[in-house]
């Protein structure tokens, strides 16, 4: 045989190896597809089933398909450990946040604006969250949940700079409205990166872990009131600095999650925000009414507190220590809640919080002593922010793992709605009848949230009886 006769019959060989190996590869694929509808249909309850054995789309990126070699959900230690970056950087993000949400109604009305002015100002962060999940919404699937983060720390680190140099309450309310839609983008990133991570019976322990982080941190802002007490432009620079530096875990260390391949996202069916609510609201009606009114009660706290303890005589000192120790305070049940919330039906905890809370800000609006006021803010503090995380978990529980961004950027619209009314609402009413209205107000929406909880357990009852409710 020639030489060329050689080279042409080992030619051939080659082909016929990978024309073997392609079937090969071929065929585990395709058995890696179903097994991978096959966990999504466990994960996700009966309610997805159909929809899921009925699509035929590439693995989606938490998949082990998508990802070999990768294993997204290794056990809580497992997960921690990959996600240290992300939980230090948001540490450092909030406690920078913390600082200056307390910072500016401060500002404010030491530049001699009402009340009701500040309260407007507050309430234009939570639009900037609705504008931002209108640009946002489908950026993080395009470039990733951690480049995402990195590009809006940046941004709210210039943003505090400004609002620091900003006189104009136009400006100012400009300037928070941007600061808003750093943040969407900031906590989708961060909440969809840890819902895509962990599995449904540890959420509610992750989840807690990540609040505790966040009112740890927010809480120790509070004390950096007091570095450079006399200047405002030093605060915001310190907040600056910590947006700045909340890039440096993430980025340097490991645990980023894979992006979304385009053609998955060409693959999957657009939805509008009204088929999204009407989802949301068939799968778990607590979700709507739930977001928005803890909205209400969260901002109200963050935003007119410390209006309500200036007001009430306390100087700037006591109300850094009050609302650190409260703020710090409400990390306590976090973890614990959450690890409850993973045995016990998570409307159910909602229910019970949220009639407590009713009764301790009733407490508060009847009696205005300063050791009242202690105690049952911190007792009210600790109670109520649990809700959100129980909120949506509930939620993510019901969730499709591709559908994990949008309905995290949706559940952040509807907390937002609730924060931009409620500063409103809640600073027309102190402005009638006096800074103790803000407890009236919160007191009005935990009977709603509780009355919301009750109704999503009995649609829930009576869905189990048709045999067609998840757990």
């Amino acid at each position: 045989m020639s030489h060329l006769e050689k080279e042409k019959a080992n030619a051939g060989a080659n082909q016929l190896a990978h024309e073997d190996e392609a079937r090969g590869n071929a065929s585990h694929s395709s058995e890696t597809g179903e097994e991978h509808d096959a966990s999504a249909v466990g994960r996700t309850g009966p309610l997805n089933e159909a929809a899921l054995l009925g699509r035929k789309t590439p693995p989606w990126p938490d998949s082990a398909a998508a990802n070999p070699g990768h294993d997204a959900r290794a056990g809580t230690r497992g997960t921690v450990r990959a996600l240290a970056g992300l939980l230090f950087g948001l540490a450092l993000l909030v406690a920078g946040n913390g600082l200056f949400q307390t910072l500016i109604p401060l500002r404010i009305l030491q530049s001699g604006y009402s009340t009701f002015v500040t309260g407007l100002i507050q309430s234009s962060y939570y639009a900037g969250f609705i504008l931002g999940a209108m640009i946002n919404r489908r950026l993080i699937d395009r470039i990733g949940q951690h480049r995402t983060f990195v590009a809006f720390s940046a941004a709210a680190s210039i943003l505090a700079l400004a609002f620091g140099a900003a006189q104009s309450p136009w400006v100012l309310g400009g300037v928070r409205l941007l600061t808003g839609v750093a943040f969407m983008g900031l906590y989708t990133s961060v909440e969809s990166w840890l819902n895509g991570t962990v599995e449904n019976e540890k959420r509610g322990q992750v989840f807690g872990l990540y609040a505790a982080i966040n009112y740890l941190a927010v809480g120790s802002g509070q004390f950096l009131l007091n570095v450079g007490a006399g200047s405002g432009a030093q605060q915001f620079s310190i907040s600056a600095a910590l947006f700045a530096a909340a890039v440096l875990p993430v980025t340097l260390m490991e645990g980023w999650p894979a992006k979304v391949n385009d053609a998955n996202l060409d693959r999957v069916p657009a939805r509008t925000w009204g088929e999204s609510l009407r989802e949301m609201m068939a799968l778990a009606p607590l979700g709507v009414p739930g977001c928005i009114l803890a909205g209400f009660i969260y901002s109200n706290f963050y935003a007119l507190m410390p209006v309500y303890l200036q007001r009430s005589g306390f100087t700037t000192e006591e109300l850094a220590t009050f609302m650190g120790v409260a703020l710090i305070g409400a990390l306590l049940p976090q973890y614990p809640m959450g690890r409850l919330s993973d045995r016990i039906d998570r409307r159910r905890l909602v229910l019970w919080t949220s009639s407590v809370s009713a009764i301790l800000s009733v407490i508060l609006f009847c009696f205005d002593f300063r050791i009242v006021t202690w105690c049952a803010t911190l007792a009210y503090v600790a109670v109520t922010f649990t809700q959100y995380g129980l909120i949506v978990s509930h939620v993510q529980d019901r969730t499709e793992s591709h559908l994990r961004v949008a309905v995290s950027a949706t559940l952040l619209v509807l907390f937002s709605l609730g924060g931009m009314t409620g500063p409103t609402l809640a600073s027309a009413l102190m402005t009638f009848i006096g800074p103790r209205g803000l407890f009236l107000f919160d007191a009005v929406s935990c009977v709603l949230l509780a009355l919301s909880a009750r109704h999503a357990l009995r649609v829930a009852a009576r869905t189990s009886t048709a045999g067609a409710e998840p757990n």
